[in-house]
């Protein structure tokens, strides 16, 4: 499904876009974020065990035997010679060659640096090209694709995307500097509006960012649940719905929401200004 879409400005887009390197920071971040969804799932699964549990040990329900319900016995045997063959699938890796790099190894053409020039020449974008941000959500996986249509061919394809929280609502493209670009005349830019309560704001002349560059908004979930959808002076509480950027007064961003605010951001300190 694409949920929403905008137009780049043409010809604004850099003509070879970075890639994004990791930094100590985003790795330590990642692990932090990966951590506390570990916990959330144990804790999860942890109450689920109780309730099936309690379930299990119904007096009413023993005779039925709910544990094995679903199990028979062919099974149980195809289980246990999936096993049994499981163990043997490195048994046999005499014939094997390893090589040291892939300049040795004679099954592969070309080499690494050919690869990389092919990539980059792949990844150029150029002045007359088209550029479209599409919001798409498929297997409830929700991302931002950017599009790239070239006339000469008539072909439009994906030139990069990155991954989003939550279920897309909203798009608005903009060209002020923020993030690690803050300060520049001009940049490339895409706002979006999701179910969650913030608008992420993204660079769209970077590869493999993991990250945006700005998040309008609280990350507080203690400060969220107080609020509990209703209106806050500060930042969104509900589904951000709508986003329009000023042209003339750039570093305004407008958004409006399920919690029944219209806000107005400044791009510059990423704070809300109005509400």
């Amino acid at each position: 499904m694409i949920s929403a879409l905008a137009w780049v400005r043409k010809g604004v887009a850099a003509e070879r876009p970075t890639r994004h390197e990791m930094t100590e920071e985003e790795y330590a971040r990642l692990q932090s974020e990966a951590a506390a969804e570990i916990d959330d799932a144990k804790r999860e699964l942890k109450e689920k065990s109780m309730v099936d549990s309690e379930i299990l040990n119904d007096p009413a329900l023993k005779d039925f035997d709910l544990e094995h319900y679903d199990s028979s016995d062919d099974e149980a045997d195809a289980e246990a010679a999936e096993a049994a063959d499981g163990a043997h699938i490195f048994s046999n890796i005499k014939g094997l060659s390893f090589y040291n790099d892939d300049e040795e190894d004679p099954h592969l053409v070309g080499n690494g640096q050919d690869a990389d020039e092919d990539e980059a020449e792949e990844e150029r974008v150029f002045a007359t090209d088209n550029m479209l941000v599409m919001a798409k959500t498929e297997d409830d996986i929700s991302n931002i694709e950017v599009c790239v249509f070239e006339s000469e061919s008539d072909s439009l394809f994906v030139h990069h995307d990155f991954m989003l929280p939550a279920f897309p609502l909203a798009v608005e493209w903009l060209d002020f500097g923020v993030g690690r670009k803050a300060g520049q005349a001009r940049g490339n830019y895409v706002a979006v509006g999701t179910f969650e309560p913030r608008i992420e704001i993204w660079d769209l002349d970077t590869l493999d960012a993991a990250y945006p560059d700005l998040v309008l908004g609280t990350a507080d979930k203690k400060a969220l649940r107080r609020a509990r959808g209703q209106p806050h002076a500060d930042f969104h509480t509900d589904a951000v719905m709508g986003l329009s950027w000023n042209g003339n007064a750039r570093n305004l961003l407008a958004s409006s929401s399920a919690d029944t605010t219209v806000k107005l951001w400044d791009l510059a300190h990423g704070t809300c200004v109005q509400s």
